[in-house]
């Protein structure tokens, strides 16, 4: 299910799930708001750290219910191939935890006639149970608005990390490519022991 997301909407969605602020902070640095529109959407939100140019190493913001979020850039969904590839590769949080979900946020508008792609995360070399993002023509193309939203399937297993595992992003081989857009994978952990 997607939808495009207005100001209004997304104030109210900061306000209800404060742990969205990092995804927030990143379509800011990716230039799809202004200051301006961020602090006014950001008003008496939880205090965060700042995403300095959308890396990930940056991109995991703690919230006060001891969950991070872990924002992944896709700069140009056209990079996304049919053979498959892995998007980001080795990302270490620094910290044992749970991977809880998997949800996309479109930037700039997608397009692609019967465009899909199937993404995952996997830990070490083992893909979680469940947590498939599909993006594809219906869910982020046809609604032809900025700040699509697309959830990933629930999660189910095999979604457990150690501190020093690494996480990775992977696009499944299979899909037709994309001719244009792009977004911002958020990854929402849970920190283990709080």
């Amino acid at each position: 299910m997607s939808k495009g997301i207005g100001i209004a909407e997304l104030t109210t969605l900061l306000t209800a799930n404060p742990r969205l602020v990092g995804a927030v902070r990143a379509q800011k640095a990716a230039g799809f708001l202004s200051s301006a529109e961020l602090e006014a959407l950001l008003a008496g939100s939880i205090g965060t750290a700042d995403i300095t140019n959308l890396a990930v190493t940056n991109a995991k913001l703690a919230t006060p219910n001891r969950r991070a979020i872990l924002a992944i850039p896709i700069d140009d969904l056209t990079n996304l191939t049919a053979g498959g590839e892995d998007i980001v590769t080795d990302i270490l949080p620094g910290f044992a935890g749970t991977i809880e979900a998997i949800f996309y946020i479109g930037g700039t508008l997608a397009t692609g006639v019967g465009a899909t792609m199937a993404l995952h995360v996997e830990i070490g070399a083992v893909a979680v149970t469940g947590g498939v993002l599909t993006l594809d023509e219906a869910g982020i193309v046809t609604p032809a608005v900025l700040g699509v939203y697309v959830a990933g399937t629930l999660i189910t297993a095999l979604n457990v990390f150690t501190n020093t595992d690494l996480l990775s992003l992977v696009n499944a081989a299979g899909g037709t490519v994309f001719t244009a857009g792009s977004g911002v994978v958020i990854l929402v952990l849970s920190v283990a022991g709080q």
